[in-house]
């Protein structure tokens, strides 16, 4: 369903700059992958430059791990920004900040991004959930402030506009200069009130551009709600979630089909359960027009809108409450990636492959696809896939047939190749290659021979041992052919070498949609 409309009004931008500041990075890293301080602090207003700038910070503190990418523009030219968290192939969608005055639900998923990175890069469970896990099986899209334009205008109010847009924002808002009221997008229309679904049925909507409540003259006019649309189908999330602000409760139920009552419901009441908030009553002819009734309606699967705070009325939440809020709210994503996995496995088919693969770590083998003990612990080896489903591979290997579910970089296809690498920095070298694995050691700039390459990666002999390093950080050096010194016989010709494969390797792109 999403295929066909991918790119559709979306045109991704991706910071070309990325590649550049990623190998930086690498360059000037001497040890494995670490957690970061906090980077995005709470207890303040939090605006769409703090959170652009914040998004930079992490991309660069976990570059494996976060990548960003503009959706597009606002239509006063703000980039709607989204952030991927994770690296599975399941995908769990949230976003915030469709309402101006709600801004404090950027600050809930910016919060979420930082939090679970440092969970990852440490290795360290949070209330339980096994976050690097969680983040392997399952990427967590975000887009953490939908209404840029809004959320500026409520925070800074129209300071700095022209005169005559202000003079249309002020007509728009009641002649009041109150900004922290504005809930629509600096157009005037209400983007929640925008999606649709039952859009011609709209209760409560105005007739005309409002600081709040306006639908609109046809659904998906803004453009924000036309790339929310367009985006939701290239990522095809299992479930989505939208973080509104106001009443602590759960709206879950959109003219949901009878089949998927019971699924919803559960997810729903465990989303009450950690979050303290009320569910709300499915009605039989309830209000559209949101994202979340889209979504249920266009995908058939689970949506949820969750107000985070007590109701402020027509002002943004106090950051007093934030301490309370982020309590309420801290595993809600993992919860919900790990149902977003569930849900994506039940739907994938067996793959047949037969062919053999290096398994290039210590990983348990199982008699079942799901299994999370009594397993047999397989070591390092070259192993023979029968068939893979989803992010499981059967095996066939000396203990018998089994099924396995190796971590990032733990099996691949292993090139052998006979080359030499030289480092010009020092270089980290891990067991496998993940900057996620364990690190044996730095090594000192040098040559050193390379048996195998994977990817971006280089298997390295070292008087320790062979480990894996980053190519990036190094020169390949291939050896002449012997056919080749054969050629070379006038005094002084250089001998060939081999363009298509010699020299540094190319970093991949940092954002993988």
């Amino acid at each position: 369903m999403g295929t066909s409309r991918i790119g559709r009004g979306v045109h991704k931008i991706l910071l070309s700059f990325w590649s550049g500041i990623l190998l930086v990075f690498l360059l000037g890293v001497a040890g494995p992958a670490e957690a970061a301080a906090n980077i995005v602090n709470p207890d303040q207003v939090y605006s769409y430059t703090i959170m652009q700038r914040d998004i930079e910070r992490l991309v660069k503190a976990y570059p494996d791990l976060v990548s960003m990418e503009s959706l597009g523009q606002s239509p006063y030219g703000r980039q709607l920004w989204a952030v991927k968290l994770g690296r599975g192939e399941s995908v769990l969608f949230l976003n915030g900040s469709h309402h101006a005055r709600e801004w404090m639900t950027t600050t809930v998923l910016m919060k979420m991004i930082d939090t679970y990175a440092q969970a990852y890069a440490n290795n360290t469970a949070i209330a339980g959930y096994n976050v690097r896990q969680l983040l392997d099986e399952v990427s967590i899209w975000l887009v953490p402030m939908v209404n840029p334009d809004g959320v500026t205008l409520a925070q800074q109010g129209t300071a700095g506009l022209p005169a005559a847009l202000a003079q249309t924002l002020r007509r728009y808002n009641g002649n009041s200069t109150n900004f922290t009221r504005w809930k629509a997008n600096m157009q005037g229309v209400d983007l929640n009130r925008q999606y649709p679904a039952n859009w011609n049925t709209i209760r409560n909507a105005g007739s005309y551009p409002w600081y709040q409540n306006y639908k609109g003259q046809r659904p998906a006019q803004a453009p924000e709600v036309k790339t929310m649309m367009d985006f939701t189908y290239r990522i095809d999330p299992e479930v989505t979630i939208s973080y509104h602000s106001s009443g602590e409760i759960i709206f879950w139920h959109f003219n949901t089909l009878g089949s998927n009552l019971s699924r919803d419901r559960t997810m729903a009441r465990a989303l009450g359960s950690l979050t303290g908030y009320s569910l709300v009553a499915p009605e039989n002819n309830p209000s559209g027009g949101g994202y979340k009734d889209w979504f249920i309606q266009e995908f058939g699967r689970p949506g949820f809108t969750i107000e985070i705070a007590q109701y402020a009325g027509e002002t943004s939440v106090p950051l007093s409450q934030f301490a309370s809020i982020w309590k309420n709210n801290r595993t809600v994503g993992l919860y919900s990636a790990g149902q977003s996995y569930s849900l994506w496995m039940k739907k994938q088919k067996v793959q047949y492959l037969q062919q053999s693969m290096d398994l290039l770590a210590g990983t348990q083998l199982y008699s079942r696809i799901g299994a999370s003990a009594s397993g047999i612990n397989l070591l390092p080896q070259r192993l023979h896939v029968i068939a893979k489903k989803g992010d499981w591979y059967q095996v066939q290997v000396s203990e018998g047939v089994g099924w396995i579910h190796p971590a990032s970089g733990k099996l691949a296809v292993v090139e052998e190749v006979m080359a030499t690498a030289e480092l010009k920095v020092s270089s980290p070298a891990y067991k496998y290659p993940d900057r996620y694995a364990p690190k044996v050691t730095n090594l000192e700039p040098q040559t050193v021979q390379v048996t195998g390459r994977w990817g971006n990666w280089l298997l390295a002999s070292t008087p320790s041992g062979s480990w894996w390093i980053d190519g990036r950080m190094a020169e390949l050096i291939w050896p002449v052919k012997q056919t080749e010194q054969d050629t070379a016989t006038e005094p002084g010709q250089a001998v060939p070498s081999e363009p298509e494969v010699s020299g540094q390797i190319v970093p991949e792109s940092v954002s993988t949609p």
